[in-house]
C-alpha cells in the first residue's frame, strides 16, 4: 500500500498524468535504456530481418542461478515504461527479489526515442517484411536467451495485447517460463475486434499524408486517429461519466494522454502492427491443426488472468472460457469502472488488487520452484 501511495495524486485520470512527457525519454533514477543486437530473425511468413535490434531496460539484479527473471510485455502502442508504477522495492514486481526485463516489442510504434526494429526505423518503409505475433514473441525469446543469456524465466507479465502475447509465448516456448500473468489480456477478443481492426487501418489508408506508406515525414494525425479508435474502450462508460465530466476535465485528460500515447505514434509502424494481428495468433500456431483447445491445453506454465468485469475489449466470459482450456490456470475478476485499463492506475482500488494478486502469484511460483514442483 505504501509503495503505491505516492502515485495516488495522479490516479483519477490514470497514469497518463504521471507519465506525460516521460515515456519518450528516461528521467532521474531510471535504469539506462539498452539495445541488444540480435542478428538475423527469420519470420514465419518467409521474410527475414537481417539486423534485429531490441530495446529494453532492466530493474533489480539477476541472481547467480539466473532464476529470478521476469519479462514484461507492453500493449498496443505502448513502451517499456507502461508498468513502471508496479516495479520497485516492495511493489508487485519487487526489485529486491526479481530481475525485471521491460522490452519494446518488435515493430514498436512510438516515436521520439530509439527502440526495437520497426518498418520505419529500419529505413525499409513498406519494404519491411510482414511479421506476426509469433515473430514478435520469437524476438522476445531471442532477447532473453541470446541477448541476456537467461534460459528460463520465472514469469511473463503482460498488459492488454501484451497479456495476449504472453499466452502465445507460453504456447510457442512451453519450457521457457514458470508462470504467465495476462492483465486485461487474452486470446478471445470481443466480437467487434475484427471490425475495429479493419476500421483502424482504413483510417490510415485514407488519411492525407499516408502516401501508401511511403512517406518521409510521419503523418501524425493519421496515427492519432488510428489509436483514438481504441480509446472509448479503455474505460467503462461509468468511468468516463465520473471522471471526464466537464470540458476542462477532458482537456486535461487529452493533453496528458496525447503526450505519452495518442500523439507519439508512427503511422507506418501502427499499420504493420495492425496487419500482424491478422497474420497469426494462438489458434493457428503450427502443430495444433487450428485447434485453440489443443494450443491452450499445451501450456505448461501456471497462469493467472487478471481482468475487470467491465472490460470492453475482452469480456469476462471469454476469459473464463480460456482459463478452462489451460491446465493450472485461474482468473481474478476485479469489479472496477476502469475496465480494460486496470493496469495503469485509473482506479486506485484496482491498482492495489492487481498488485496484491501479482505478488501472491510470484511468491507461489518462487516457493514451487524451490520445492522442485
Amino acid at each position: 500500500m505504501k509503495a503505491l501511495s505516492k502515485l495516488w495524486p495522479c490516479i483519477a485520470f490514470g497514469l497518463a498524468l504521471c507519465l506525460a512527457g516521460q515515456s519518450r525519454a528516461h528521467w532521474e533514477d531510471q535504469p539506462p535504456h539498452q539495445m541488444a543486437q540480435l542478428g538475423e530473425l527469420k519470420l514465419e511468413g518467409g521474410g527475414v530481418i537481417t539486423n534485429l535490434k531490441m530495446s529494453y531496460v532492466t530493474h533489480g539484479k539477476l541472481n547467480a542461478a539466473k532464476d529470478n527473471a521476469i519479462l514484461f510485455l507492453h500493449g498496443t502502442g505502448g513502451n517499456h515504461h507502461f508498468f513502471d508504477h508496479h516495479i520497485g522495492p516492495g511493489r508487485a514486481l519487487d526489485t529486491d527479489k526479481f530481475f525485471i526485463i521491460c522490452s519494446d516489442a518488435l515493430g514498436a510504434t512510438q516515436t521520439g526515442y530509439e527502440h526495437s526494429t520497426s518498418p520505419t526505423n529500419s529505413g525499409l518503409k513498406m519494404k519491411f517484411p510482414q511479421y506476426n505475433g509469433r515473430d514478435m514473441m520469437k524476438a522476445q525469446y531471442m532477447l532473453v536467451t541470446e541477448g541476456l543469456g537467461i534460459s528460463r524465466l520465472l514469469a511473463v507479465v503482460g498488459i492488454s495485447s501484451g497479456g495476449s502475447y504472453s499466452i502465445q509465448l507460453a504456447v510457442s516456448y512451453p519450457e521457457f517460463m514458470d508462470g504467465i500473468v495476462p492483465v486485461s489480456g487474452g486470446s478471445f477478443f470481443g466480437n467487434t475486434g475484427r471490425f475495429r481492426g479493419s476500421m483502424r487501418n482504413s483510417i490510415i489508408e485514407s488519411c492525407v499524408g499516408w502516401n501508401e506508406g511511403n512517406y518521409d515525414e510521419n503523418p501524425k494525425a493519421c496515427a492519432t486517429s488510428y489509436i483514438s479508435v481504441l480509446i472509448p474502450y479503455f474505460y467503462s462508460r461509468d468511468w468516463w461519466e465520473r471522471h471526464i465530466d466537464t470540458a476542462e476535465a477532458y482537456q486535461r485528460w487529452r493533453v496528458a494522454m496525447g503526450a505519452f500515447y495518442l500523439d507519439v505514434q508512427d503511422a507506418r509502424d501502427l499499420y504493420y502492427l495492425e496487419q500482424s494481428f491478422e497474420k497469426g495468433w494462438v489458434n493457428d500456431t503450427p502443430g495444433f491443426n487450428g485447434s485453440m483447445q489443443a494450443a491452450l491445453g499445451s501450456i505448461k506454465a501456471k497462469a493467472l488472468f487478471i481482468h475487470a468485469l467491465q472490460d470492453e475489449f475482452i469480456p469476462p466470459k471469454n476469459v473464463a472460457a480460456e482459463v478452462k482450456m489451460i491446465p493450472n490456470a485461474r482468473d481474478l475478476p476485479i469489479d472496477s469502472d476502469a475496465g480494460h485499463t486496470i493496469w495503469y492506475n485509473a482506479d486506485p482500488q484496482a491498482t492495489v488488487a492487481v498488485s496484491r494478486a501479482i505478488k501472491a502469484f510470484l511468491a507461489d511460483l518462487t516457493v514451487s520452484k524451490a520445492a522442485g514442483r
